[in-house]
Formats: structure tokens, C-alpha cells, sequence
């Protein structure tokens, strides 16, 4: 394995070099019914340009990615492009629908840029990125670039700031948590494609009426547009109209958490009052006029009429829910009916911080959250994301999908293979009938062919999904969602880190391969241990799992070099830190080189929220080396047996010669 530290350069010259003997990224571009020749295919990584490919008289494409993945935009001058993350080897049909007076968008969620991105690391396994004060623009522009690609092939792109862009010392004067971002962020998201920034949200008044002064400026002088915020509640509550090839597009954004627990609320008020903040024997004097667009019903009304009377398209953006909750709340629902009512095309939601599902509603679409895309939150629900691609004209919404993200080290990463299909299930599986999964991606399909279920026998024991979910099992048969989502350790991530054990912390040393290790060439992880080592090494997800089930199946596959002492400890929680309360430990056997299975059913403790895993290898008594690779790492939670089908399952068990019922995608049932 490569390590995250000391390796890194070589690391990166070997994703930045040539093919070589690497499979290529081949498929075809059509429009879905004729194939698109002079296509233009361009991968990039890094934000930088490292391959480009015209499609031949048959549509068909053939492009080297240098061994590894990377961002590739699908563009032609009649079309509206796309840009997917796709691996070498892969195989892919990309569709293209007609340009003609349509206008594409990209959404993404929560956007942060301070607090952990400046602080040291406590953690000296755990990887993630630092912005540098010395260094601001370049260390932005650098954290951008890993999704520029995805905003720039937008015609406008959108993302929540939830954070002032300010230098200002003053702080808001009740609230706990306060997040500052600096000023020269505006250009680094301009550079990278971001067109339009929703402020209405829980934390754009923290730096107070000198923090919103500046970020405005900030966004203006980057030419960002903006709403949600602003000198007086007219202004908050004013949509940002922007223009794309003759299409004009209404930007609507409203909050339902402006702040009315504290005395000092954020919410712009019809009021002249002002209230005065002191810190370091300076006094400022706040007027209550400013702050953000408060969501009720009449300032929905209010904005969504606005934007209507000067665009062809309105877009409302509310920052309300639950926070780390997927569902949405009763408020937000009724909310979000409220800007469809009043002519809103499109509803985009945010403030969980983990993203939800899409729903179209009374003509209308919807996401109901986001989740984070610049964030610095080290909850494990946070971690998965995606940027949602919609096509508009004036008549409305052409087509939507969604473009999956992982963020690892508080930065958003493309995502290929088996890794893709796991976070496209999981948001095809909180996302309603009219979306479905094609080409790889949730993509919306009102009208596509709805294929009867199949009856599906199973073998006995554990199978895992390749195609379909299950709609239809009885009480002999469970159904269960993999936890360890980046468990196979393959390299299926965009960035210039090859191998890198993604979302795991584990100890590191210079014998690390950037190269598969794994069985059957898999990507695969190793541990190793010298006689000098005074201290065990360690394999570990980041983050402990949160979990509400009972039954939980831990397996994997692994192989040692020789007779040592390896441990297997999972522990159990009560909340995100503190010590566990219960655990138990587990020997595996020394393998002979060979690789070898292991399996252990977990019944989850009364009170456990969450669980951790820990692999602990002993220094060798023995020999001068003990090394022990695994692969294939799984930790499968079980739902009760009167859970019946769903599309969020992507595990299921059962005797030998059981049945489910299970749907179709692209016409194939494939369980294995």
C-alpha cells in the first residue's frame, strides 16, 4: 500500500505519467438513439488537461487515462456535454441531449472553507487536506480543482456558502459554533466554475454585518451571483436572476434556521432596532435589518414571484431539516410544497449535511438535501454526497441526474467502479419512482419502461447485488446494506494518490506498494511489523459506524507471510467519541501465504450507536518481517426480517433454494 505521507511524489508522478500497457477508457456517445461522431472526449485530473480523444463515424471513443481515474467531459457543439468519472478500462455509453435552448445546471451542497481545513492533524493516520495561510489562493485553487471539472462543464453552478467570507474579527455573540472562510475563496470558486452562491443558512451571519458586507463584495468582485442575505429583508428575499444562451434562470434562497432561539437572531427583519456587540474594548452596533431570508410561506411566495416575473426558470434553495438526517422533516415538506405552489421548477435543499433522495413533486423537482461538498465534518453519514446535473430550457426540466461524490480528507472526490454503484444504489434507493439507475448514474426517467419483478433463487448464505433490488421476500430471507464501503481497498477514487486505502486509517511504512496487492489483483491493503517495532500496527475504518439494527455480519479475506499475532477487535459505542463500553476480541490464524476467508456474526449490545473495527498486527517474535494483506473487508447490517424489499439493499441471505422477487434495471437481475 501507499502511504499518505513520504510517498506522496512518486505517487503523484505515477498517476500523472503515461498508459503504458494500461487498458484504455473506451464506449460510445450517442443521443440516445444515433451515434455522435466528432464528440470530443477530454479527461482531466487535478483540474489540469491530461488526455483528449474524438469520437470516430461510429460514436465510439478510445482514451488512455495514465492507469488511473479521471474526470471526463463528453462535449459536442449541438449537445449539452457531460462529464462523468469514468476508470480505465471501462467501458461506458454516455448520452447527449440536444443543446438547443437548454441550459445546464450543477448543484452542489454545504460549502465551508475554515475551522479543521487550518488545523493540525490529531490523527497521524488519518489523512486530510490544509489549507495554507501562507499559501491561501494556490491551497484553495488546489482544493477546488478536485471538482472543478464537474462545475466548469456547467452553464451555472450553484452551491450553499455556509460560512462568511470575511477577515473580520467580530463574532456572532450567542452562538456556539461559528464558521469563517477567508475572502480569497470567492476567486478560487469563480476560477473553478462556481457561478452562484445560496446565503440564506445557519451560519452566514456569524462574522455579523461587517462578515456579510464582505462576503457580498467578495462575491461580486468575483462575479458570483447571490441571494439569501443582505442590508435589509427586501434584499435578502430578492432573487439572483442569471443569463445562459438567451435562458435566464431565477435563484431563490430561504432558511429555516435564522437564529430565533437567541436573543440575537440572523434573520433580516422590517424593523429599525439595532443591538451592539463589544469584544476587545471596541463596540459595534448591529442593525437588525440584515441578515438572511427567514422561510415561511410569505417570503417563499414573495421571492419565487420575483424571480418569476424576470426568469424562465426558478430555482428555490431552502436551508431547513434535520441535521445527519436523510428523511425530511414535516416543515421542510410543506415548505418546499409552498415554493412548488408558488411556480418553483426545480427545489433544492440543504443543512443535513448528508445528502437525501430526489423526488419529482406536482411537476416539480426536488432533492432534499445535498449533503456537504466543501466540509470539514468527520461523521461518517457525511462522507457520501453527490452533485446533481440538471438541463433546463425555458419550457422547464429537460433531464436531471446525479454525479456521485466521497469526500476523503474533507475533499470531494470523484468515484468509479464498484465504489460508484454503492453510492448510486444507495441514492437511487431514497429517491422515488421517476429516477432510476442508467448509465451508471441516477438519472431521471419518467418515462422509461418499468420491467416486471423476477423471481430470484438464492444458493444459501451471503449473495451481494451486481443488478436490480428487491422488491418482494418473506420472513426466511434478510436483506442488508454493506457499511465498509471502500472495503475492497481498489483505487476508484479521482485524485493523485494511487492505492491509498481510502476512508481507512492504517499504520504506515515505506514498504507500501502503489501497485494492487490484493486477491485477484485487487486493490488490497497491508500491514507490516519489524522486530524493532515496539507497537502494533493498525487497521481501522476512519470513523466508528453508526448503527440501529441488531445483526451484523464482519468478514473479509486475508493472507500473512508467517506465524504472528493478529488480532481482531470490534468495539461498541454509545456516541460519536468517548470510550466503548463493550468489545471483543478475535484471533485469526497465521494463513501460510495463502489467502484465506474469515466470517463472525455480531449481535449489536443494547445502548451501542456505534461500532468500530480494529485489525492489530504484534511486531514478529519469529521473524525479522510479518506482513498481512487484506481484501475484501465487509461489514454487512442486517435489517429485521419483516423488512421485505427496497432499493437501498445491497446484500441479502437466506437458506439454499429461498426466493425474492426482485426488479429489473436495464433488464438484468444479477445477484451473486
Amino acid at each position: 500500500m501507499t502511504s499518505l505521507a513520504g510517498c506522496s511524489q512518486r505517487i503523484r508522478q505515477t498517476v500523472s505519467g503515461t498508459a503504458g500497457d494500461e487498458p484504455a477508457a473506451t464506449g460510445t456517445v450517442s443521443t440516445g438513439g444515433d451515434t455522435l461522431s466528432d464528440a470530443s472526449v477530454t479527461a482531466y485530473r487535478n483540474g489540469s488537461e491530461i488526455a483528449r480523444a474524438t469520437t470516430d463515424v461510429d460514436g465510439t471513443y478510445d482514451l488512455s487515462l495514465g492507469g488511473f481515474p479521471a474526470w471526463v467531459r463528453f462535449d459536442h457543439p449541438e449537445h449539452s456535454s457531460v462529464t462523468r468519472a469514468i476508470a480505465p478500462g471501462s467501458t461506458r455509453t454516455i448520452t447527449l441531449a440536444s443543446g438547443e435552448e437548454a441550459v445546464s445546471l450543477a448543484f452542489g451542497g454545504d460549502v465551508m472553507f475554515g475551522r479543521r481545513y487550518y488545523e493540525p492533524r490529531d490523527d497521524p493516520l488519518r489523512f486530510y487536506y490544509r489549507l495554507q495561510p501562507g499559501d491561501r489562493r494556490d491551497s484553495h485553487d488546489r482544493l477546488l480543482d478536485s471538482v472543478s471539472p464537474l462545475f466548469r462543464d456547467a452553464d451555472i453552478a450553484s452551491i450553499n456558502l455556509e460560512t462568511p467570507l470575511t477577515s473580520s474579527e467580530w463574532r456572532h455573540p450567542s452562538k456556539a459554533f461559528v464558521f469563517t472562510s477567508h475572502p480569497v475563496a470567492a476567486a478560487a470558486m469563480a476560477d473553478a466554475g462556481i457561478d452562484y452562491a445560496a446565503l440564506a443558512n445557519t451560519h452566514a451571519f456569524d462574522a455579523l454585518t461587517p462578515g456579510l458586507e464582505e462576503t457580498v463584495e467578495s462575491l461580486d468582485e468575483a462575479g458570483i451571483g447571490h441571494s439569501g442575505a443582505g442590508s435589509d429583508p427586501s434584499t435578502a428575499i430578492a432573487p439572483a436572476v442569471l443569463e445562459r444562451d438567451g435562458v435566464t434562470v431565477g435563484f431563490v434562497s430561504v432558511t429555516t434556521t435564522a437564529g430565533r432561539q437567541y436573543d440575537r437572531d440572523w434573520a433580516a427583519d422590517e424593523t429599525t432596532a439595532t443591538y451592539t456587540v463589544n469584544r476587545d474594548g471596541q463596540t459595534l452596533s448591529v442593525r437588525d435589518r440584515a441578515g438572511v431570508a427567514e422561510a415561511t410561506p410569505e417570503t417563499i411566495r414573495a421571492g419565487v414571484q420575483a424571480a418569476i416575473d424576470r426568469a424562465d426558470v426558478v430555482v428555490t434553495q431552502i436551508h431547513g431539516g434535520e441535521e445527519y438526517q436523510r428523511t425530511p422533516t414535516r416543515e421542510l415538506q410543506n415548505l418546499t410544497d409552498t415554493a412548488i405552489a408558488a411556480g418553483s421548477d426545480l427545489v433544492v435543499n440543504h443543512h443535513p449535511h448528508v445528502s437525501g433522495g430526489l423526488e419529482t413533486r406536482d411537476g416539480a423537482l426536488v432533492a432534499w438535501s445535498m449533503g456537504n461538498l466543501f466540509f470539514d465534518q468527520n461523521l461518517w453519514a457525511t462522507y457520501r454526497s453527490f452533485v446533481l446535473q440538471v438541463t433546463v430550457t425555458p419550457d422547464g426540466i429537460q433531464s436531471a441526474r446525479a454525479e456521485p461524490i466521497l469526500i476523503e480528507g474533507y475533499v470531494p472526490r470523484g468515484v468509479t467502479g464498484p465504489l460508484r454503484n454503492r453510492l448510486t444504489w444507495e441514492l437511487a434507493g431514497l429517491s422515488d419512482s421517476s429516477f432510476t439507475i442508467a448509465d451508471d448514474t441516477v438519472a431521471y426517467r419518467p418515462d422509461d419502461e418499468r420491467y416486471p419483478p423476477e423471481q430470484l433463487t438464492l444458493d444459501g448464505g451471503i449473495q451481494r447485488r451486481a443488478r436490480g433490488w428487491v422488491t418482494e421476500s418473506d420472513d426466511s430471507v434478510q436483506l442488508g446494506r454493506e457499511r465498509f464501503i471502500t472495503g475492497s481497498f481498489d483505487d476508484h477514487d479521482v485524485d493523485s494518490d494511487a492505492y491509498e486505502g481510502t476512508l481507512w486509517r492504517y499504520g504506515r511504512e515505506s514498504r507500501g506498494s502503489d501497485q494492487p496487492i490484493g486477491q485477484d489483483g485487487s486493490g488490497g491493503i497491508e500491514l507490516v511489523r519489524v522486530r524493532a517495532n515496539e507497537n502494533r500496527a493498525l487497521l481501522s475504518p476512519w470513523n466508528r459506524l453508526p448503527v440501529s439494527n441488531e445483526d451484523f455480519t464482519l468478514s473479509g479475506t486475508y493472507r500473512t507471510n508467517a506465524d504472528g499475532e493478529l488480532r481482531l477487535l470490534v468495539s461498541w459505542y454509545d456516541d460519536t467519541a468517548g470510550s466503548s463500553f463493550q468489545s471483543q476480541e478475535t484471533s485469526l490464524a497465521s494463513t501460510e501465504r495463502e489467502w484465506t476467508d474469515f466470517a463472525l456474526d455480531l449481535e449489536r449490545p443494547d445502548d451501542a450507536t456505534h461500532i468500530d473495527v480494529f485489525l492489530l498486527l504484534t511486531p514478529p517474535d519469529g521473524v525479522d518481517i510479518l506482513r498481512v494483506a487484506f481484501d475484501t473487508l465487509s461489514l454487512v447490517e442486517w435489517e429485521p426480517a419483516d423488512v421485505a424489499g427496497g432499493r437501498q439493499f445491497d446484500a441479502i441471505r437466506g437458506s439454499s433454494g429461498a426466493t425474492v422477487r426482485a426488479v429489473p434495471v436495464n433488464g438484468e437481475v444479477r445477484w451473486q
